[in-house]
This record gives structure tokens, sequence and C-alpha cells, in this order.
């Protein structure tokens, strides 16, 4: 007949194959997303994709920041919890990690040494992608589950020329 069907038991596999899992996902859904903006870039020009793709982030931090607090049981109300759900985002799990610069109960100034996104679009020749709005606004979104009176601020994002030693730079304060 031939080798018997087997379904995969998700619980039943070790920790390192459900980190690499974790981490295939966290690509497909990257690659899913890369797709999906140059398909609107291509059809509709930048400023149509970027417009999307803002709002999507607006909705998505919101109900991704709202899953990880809850699957990994994460109490929300200070700023440890905010870069641990950070830490979590889907895209995060296979992006370069983000550095914390500077942290306190009441402050934290993190940037992105390396940026997947922008570095990819200079391997393709296009321009550089002004990430700002779409950052500010996934982490505001994030703050508004973890932390919500905590205030987001952009140091340097493009449109700004990057600083020599990362992409971005980002404050979040409590007041």
């Amino acid at each position: 007949m031939g080798d018997k069907l087997e379904i995969i038991e998700l619980e039943a596999q070790p920790r390192e194959t459900l980190i690499r899992l974790a981490r295939a996902y966290s690509r497909n859904w990257q690659t899913l997303d890369g797709n999906w903006f140059s398909a609107v870039e291509a059809a509709y020009g930048l400023a149509a994709a970027a417009r999307l793709d803002l709002e999507n982030w607006r909705h998505q931090s919101v109900l991704e920041a709202k899953r990880l607090t809850a699957a990994m049981g994460i109490q929300p109300g200070t700023l440890s919890a905010m870069m641990q759900v950070l830490s979590l985002m889907s895209w995060q799990l296979t992006s370069p990690r983000f550095v914390i610069a500077e942290d306190s109960p009441q402050r934290v100034v993190f940037y992105w040494d390396r940026c997947a996104v922008q570095e990819g679009r200079e391997r393709g020749g296009k321009p550089l992608f002004e990430c700002r709005e779409m950052k500010l606004a996934l982490l505001k979104g994030l703050a508004s589950v973890v932390i919500p009176e905590a205030v987001v601020e952009c140091r340097s994002a493009p449109p700004d020329p990057p600083p020599t030693d990362c992409w971005c730079r980002w404050v979040i304060s409590l007041p």
C-alpha cells in the first residue's frame, strides 16, 4: 500500500522543534506581508502601499499584543511588559532584534541597528521606505494594550537619514 499517513501533533513536539516552527511561521508571515506590500507598490505605487500598510499595522499591533499577553501570561502595566511583548511579535522572531540602549522604570530607549525591510529594499534597488509613521502606529497600538499611559516618541526613523549606529531609535516613557 505505501507509507502510513501520519498527522503531527504539535503538543508532542520537543522544544527545539517548536522554536523552529515558530520561526518558520514568522518567516512565512513576513514573506506574505512583503509580497503583499510589493504587489500593491507595483500596482498602485509606494504611497498607496504605505497608506494601506499603516492602516493594517494600526489594527494588527493591537490584536497581536492582546494575543501575546494572553498566550504568555504577561501582566500589562510596565515598560518591561511592553518590551517583552515587542520582543515576541511575529515579525521580531526572525528579524534583527532591537537593542535596548537605556532603561529605567520610567523610560526605555531602544533602536534597530539592522532592518530587514530597508536592507531588502536596498538590495532590490528600491528607494528607502519612510517607515516612521508605520512603526509609530505599531508601537502605539502595542502600548494601548500593554501600558496605555505610555508615551511613544520617535528619535530617528526614515525619512530621516539613518544615524551611523542604527536605522531607527525610539523612546517609550511613562508620564
